[in-house]
C-alpha cells in the first residue's frame, strides 16, 4: 500500500495544483460515500469488534485504492470486499495523505481543506455486532 501511495503521489506531482486539488476532493467524495454503517460492520468484523473513527477512515481509504469497479461492489455489497482479502490488507492510512503530500511538495503550502460536516453519521442504519457474520458471511468466514 505505501509503494501505490509514494507512486501516486510520483504522479499527481506532475500536474497543476489545481489538478492535485480536484484528485483531493473525488477521493474525499468517495471516502464520504463510503461512510456507511455497513462498510463499518464490515471494518468492526475485520477487527474484531476494535473499531473507532480512524480505524474506519483508514478502511475506507483501502476501498477506495482497490479502484471504481471494487469501490462501487462494495457499496452495494459490502461481503464482495472478500475477493480482496486474500491479497490486501484493509488499512490505506497512506492513501489518506496523498492528495495533501503531493500538493504541498507542488506548492510548498497546504491544500485547501474541504468543507466537512463534523456532525455527520454514517449513511444507514446501524447493524448490530450478533448480525454482522450473517450479514457478511464471506468476510466472516475469512476471518474464522
Amino acid at each position: 500500500m505505501e509503494g501505490r501511495a509514494t507512486w501516486l503521489v510520483a504522479s499527481l506531482v506532475k500536474l497543476a495544483p489545481r489538478e492535485v486539488e480536484r484528485w483531493g476532493q473525488c477521493f474525499d467524495r468517495a471516502m464520504a460515500q463510503a461512510y456507511r454503517w455497513d462498510l463499518w460492520g464490515v471494518a468492526t468484523l475485520l477487527h474484531q469488534g476494535h473499531e473507532d473513527e480512524e480505524r474506519f477512515a483508514d478502511f475506507r481509504g483501502w476501498i477506495v485504492s482497490l479502484g471504481r469497479e471494487a469501490f462501487e461492489a462494495a457499496l452495494s455489497d459490502p461481503d464482495t470486499l472478500a475477493d480482496h482479502l486474500v491479497t490486501e490488507t484493509p488499512e490505506a492510512r497512506a492513501y489518506l495523505r496523498i492528495a495533501r503530500t503531493a500538493y504541498e511538495k507542488l506548492t510548498g503550502s497546504e491544500l485547501p481543506m474541504t468543507t466537512m460536516d463534523l456532525f455527520a453519521s454514517p449513511f444507514g442504519k446501524p447493524i448490530a455486532a450478533s448480525e454482522l457474520a450473517t450479514r457478511f458471511p464471506r468476510i466472516a468466514a475469512l476471518r474464522a
